[in-house]
């Protein structure tokens, strides 16, 4: 059966050091901030990495953060950690929950840490904190990347773009960590792929408008872009790969047919090349249909967000798991590759160094029977529990704690 952490408060050394994490967390779970958006978040982690004692640079592609803590020659870890939030409005009831609204596209959206980037940004300063006050007991440097704009797959380019890595000291390893609806503080992660590619694409039907009972001379674009998508959605069975509409934009009368309809679409497959030959299907079938259809303009494709492959280094990923396992983590193998998408790659790709990637879990034990703690013991998810993204979403506070202890047993074998 899987194992899971019990005692929260031994994990990073004191009782008083998890009530300050927990408490951080609380504070960052309250004021997420959309992709690009994240002053305020940017601002408190400068601010808390400067208390730590680390070298601080901002601005870094936009609001991103960089925090140097040095202590003695030895090699460089560096620990990335996601500033941004998401448009989904919170409902978990928390005492902290989200109450942050704004405007996006036009409309009024509420906005949440329904990822759980604030339990990754707390651990980070978390674990700076500890390393900080316990110099005696390693030797070398902690390199913190904190990045804007993960959601949108465009913060760390933009990083990256903007010098990281170039007035900062290399990294011999990049740690990272998303937390997921497992019991609390258990780890999955496996040597090879840890995430499978993505990319999004929006699809906008052109039509002429009119009334709904005066139907010669007028295109159904709503009736057009079903039947796009639905002969879309084959093409990806056929490739193998994962096809999703996750949002549909048009029309505003019961009587009157909308001029444009719009939909989003997120692909998501083990092989890139796979995805780029349905990106040039679909818009070769959206041509055919513009023509079928009588459309007065073409159905448009365009690609959007794109998220490569996440592969852990085979030798990194080992001393790590030799590392969380001695250290009395609950560490257990990735059966097969999530379909989140992570820019992370981008970091490792410019930084030049290995990645070690592990999901951690988020949620109270006490929401797992056996049969679901089976089921996540052989790579399945369990019904019932609210997963990343959901609005219900609500780790567990202790997550942070665990996440903390995570960061730095698998950074033991660099900081000695």
């Amino acid at each position: 059966m899987m194992r899971t952490l019990a005692r929260a408060d031994d994990a990073i050394g004191s009782a008083h050091a998890a009530e300050r994490a927990r408490d951080l967390y609380r504070e960052l779970h309250r004021m997420p901030e959309l992709s690009g958006r994240e002053r305020e978040t940017a601002a408190l982690v400068a601010a808390r990495l400067v208390d730590s004692g680390a070298q601080v640079r901002t601005r870094v592609g936009g609001h991103g953060v960089v925090g140097v803590l040095s202590n003695g020659p030895g090699p460089v870890v560096a620990l990335r950690a996601e500033l941004d939030g998401l448009a989904v409005a919170e409902s978990t009831g928390l005492p902290y929950a989200s109450d942050r609204r704004t405007s996006l596209d036009g409309r009024q959206v509420g906005v949440s840490h329904a990822c759980g980037h604030d339990v990754h940004m707390a651990a980070v300063l978390s674990a700076v904190e500890h390393l900080a006050a316990t110099r005696a007991q390693w030797q070398g440097t902690v390199l913190t990347v904190f990045q804007p704009a993960q959601e949108s797959g465009k913060g760390a380019a933009a990083m990256v773009a903007d010098g990281l890595f170039e007035r900062e000291p290399a990294p011999h390893v990049l740690l990272a960590q998303h937390v997921r609806p497992d019991p609390l503080g258990v780890i999955t992660l496996t040597s090879g792929a840890m995430l499978t590619s993505s990319v999004t694409l929006t699809v906008t039907v052109h039509g002429t408008g009119g009334h709904v009972g005066a139907t010669h001379g007028t295109v159904d674009v709503v009736a057009v872009l079903l039947d796009l998508l639905a002969t879309a959605r084959d093409l990806a069975s056929d490739a193998g790969v994962s096809f999703a509409v996750s949002a549909v934009h048009g029309g505003a009368s019961q009587n009157t047919y909308p001029q444009t309809v719009r939909a989003d679409v997120a692909l998501r497959g083990d092989d890139e090349r796979a995805l780029d030959v349905l990106v040039e299907s679909v818009t070769a079938l959206a041509r055919h249909v513009s023509v079928r259809s009588g459309c007065p303009r073409p159905v448009e494709v365009a690609a959007g967000t794109r998220f490569g492959p996440v592969r852990n280094d085979p030798v990194a990923t080992e001393r790590v798991h030799h590392s969380l396992v001695a250290g009395g983590v609950p560490t257990y193998p990735l059966h097969r590759p999530s379909a989140a998408g992570d820019d992370v790659a981008t970091l490792v790709t410019a930084a030049g160094c290995p990645l070690v990637y592990w999901f951690i879990g988020a949620m109270d034990p006490d929401a797992f029977d056996t049969d679901a703690l089976a089921r996540i013991g052989r790579g399945e998810r369990p019904a019932g529990v609210p997963a990343n993204h959901a609005p219900e979403f609500a780790p567990h506070l202790d997550a942070v704690v665990h996440a903390t202890r995570a960061l730095l047993v698998a950074a033991e074998p660099w900081l000695t």
